[in-house]
């Protein structure tokens, strides 16, 4: 039975403790200790932790110190701290289980990547979406060249998302927060998943292959934020392959998002839903709906696997997710700021408690330019700003935004 300690219980951290909890029942973990600054001792997750005969630490260190024999640690903690506790932990000699965005910059990353390499220990991301029958379908059908030469891969993401939303922690929705980058907004937070998927279609299962080459992006804001909420990111590959990748959450509803893969031989869609359709151009089709599936749990259980079956493959291991911190840094490059859509464009009005901004027509907007693969700016939107497209060769750094420190 493998050892685990859980380093933040609230906010996501309870998706955590759900499957650890899940996994504990199984037999298959035992869960030792948890770290987080503040608890409610009267919270169930608490009180079935402690009954398990966990022990509460809120100084992660201390428990990585006292509990030497953990097997591994999960982090579901505020995006800037990932790297620092990742690269802390693995450092240590500990396996890592990782919530996403798995870092903010490629300085970033490739600090947790080669602390994975020193140390020997494995590093999974929770990019939960990874792991569906319906994608891993995909992705095989993409190997076995079922669609011929991937020429085009366009991504769709088209949420809500209200201000209460981005007053649940102090750095949702900034650019930096306590002297770190956050970068926080559709691209590296909610719909972090459908970049990282579209860059592993891209490149039939190996980001690495996908690695983008040249990166033009319009980033814009509805809400009152730093970042962005509203996206259009053009990626040319350096195999070949473009990726559009359009996202908003300041929609009226949360439409399922979805990825498009255009082949020579057909196209394929694939959804958040479990959903995979093949179109062959010679008019033969292949459709898959598959049950619903706890993604979270298999991610969970994918890494246990791994850790007692060295030969087992990580759904998505830090290294893997090179590509999409790539990918975000350069669109911040070819923009340069987020750009704030003028107000005559928007509907603010109260909902509940809180308040909603709209973007009008955005979603009749992002499906045409889906369609056609344009920016905003090349559709005569009047409130689009065009940008220049940003070369990655030799890209080590962020540097962005300084003057925000």
């Amino acid at each position: 039975m493998l050892k685990v300690g859980l380093i933040g219980i609230n906010g996501f951290g309870k998706i955590h403790v759900a499957n650890v909890l899940k996994q504990a029942a199984k037999g298959k973990v035992k869960c030792v200790a948890f770290a987080d600054v503040k608890v409610d001792k009267e919270d169930k997750d608490y009180q079935e932790l402690i009954a398990l005969g966990a022990r509460h630490y809120t100084d992660y260190n201390e428990m990585l110190d006292n509990h030497r024999d953990l097997d591994f640690v999960t982090m579901a903690t505020p995006i800037h701290l990932h790297t620092p506790m990742a690269v802390n932990a693995l450092n240590k000699g500990f396996n890592v289980f990782l919530e996403k965005p798995p870092a903010v910059t490629i300085q970033d990353i490739d600090e947790i990547i080669q602390a994975a390499e020193r140390s020997g220990k494995f590093c999974e991301v929770d990019f939960q979406n990874t792991s569906g029958k319906a994608f891993k379908t995909l992705i095989e059908k993409l190997k076995a060249g079922v669609l011929g030469d991937i020429e085009k891969v366009v991504g769709v993401g088209i949420w809500k998302r209200t201000q209460d939303y981005y007053e649940r922690t102090p750095w949702a929705g900034k650019l930096i927060h306590n002297g770190s980058y956050v970068l926080d907004g559709s691209m590296n937070n909610p719909l972090a998943h459908l970049l990282n998927n579209c860059l592993i279609a891209a490149g039939r299962g190996d980001t690495n292959a996908a690695m983008p080459q040249t990166i033009q992006a319009e980033l814009y804001k509805g809400h009152e934020i730093e970042g962005e909420d509203t996206t259009c990111v053009r990626i040319n590959t350096v195999n070949d392959v473009e990726v559009l990748f359009y996202t908003t959450l300041c929609h009226t509803g949360n439409d399922t998002p979805y990825i498009k893969v255009y082949g020579s031989k057909g196209q394929a869609y694939w959804d958040y839903n479990n959903i995979l359709e093949i179109k062959f151009n010679d008019g033969d089709k292949e459709s898959y709906q598959f049950e619903e599936e706890d993604l979270f749990e298999k991610m969970l259980v994918n890494f246990v696997k791994v850790l007692k079956d060295k030969k087992a493959k990580l759904n998505s291991s830090i290294s893997s997710c090179r590509s999409f911190v790539l990918a975000s840094n350069g669109a911040f490059e070819s923009c340069g700021k987020t750009i704030k859509i003028p107000q005559d464009y928007l509907i603010i009005k109260p909902e509940g408690d809180t308040v909603a901004t709209y973007i009008k027509d955005i979603e009749k907007i992002i499906e045409k330019a889906a369609e056609e693969g344009k920016m905003f700016s090349e559709m005569s939107i009047e409130w689009a700003v065009p940008t220049q497209p940003f070369s990655m060769e030799d890209y080590r750094s962020f540097e962005l935004f300084k003057d925000k420190f």
